[in-house]
């Protein structure tokens, strides 16, 4: 197949256009048909972009329910990972989605409101706020990305 101008962009024998690239560790592969270079090249930047958002969107900051399930494939925590799930079953509809970095004293009040309203008593409250401690402490202190770093990281200036 000869090849364009462009590293990637290749023209088959029917004179059809086809990008077959590999960027960024994912492979692009797309039979363009009959069109001219200039629109194979915009094609393929396009693909490219949605290459990189999708590695970022895929390495963004983990969520509290990411590092959950992870505490909860833990091993030694076989003993009580029932009741450790239902504990997380309970807060993950109030701070399941926030970002390890985003949780605090502050978001975990509308928590301890509705528990409290519900007659649940403080020790039962402390137990699901215990496991809050323990997975955001796991976070900071042994769950590491690709690149080594703690999933939970001290900010900066406090």
């Amino acid at each position: 197949m000869p090849s364009t101008c462009t590293p990637g962009i290749t023209v088959d024998a029917a004179g059809q256009r086809i990008i077959d690239k590999e960027h960024r560790g994912v492979r692009i592969y797309i039979r363009l048909g009959s069109i001219d270079e200039e629109a194979a090249r915009q094609r393929l930047a396009s693909e490219m972009e949605h290459v990189e958002a999708t590695l970022q969107q895929s390495a963004a900051r983990p969520r509290l329910a990411d590092a959950a399930g992870r505490y909860l494939e833990e091993p030694q925590y076989l003993r009580s990972a029932d009741v450790t799930a239902w504990h997380i079953r309970l807060l993950t509809s109030y701070i399941g989605a926030l970002e390890l970095n985003r949780i605090h004293d502050q978001t975990l009040e509308r928590f301890i409101a509705d528990r409290r309203a519900e007659g649940v008593t403080a020790t039962t409250i402390n137990r699901s706020l215990e496991v809050v401690r323990t997975i955001l402490n796991r976070a900071a202190r042994s769950y590491r990305d690709a690149h080594g770093h703690p999933w939970l990281r001290r900010l900066r200036g406090k």
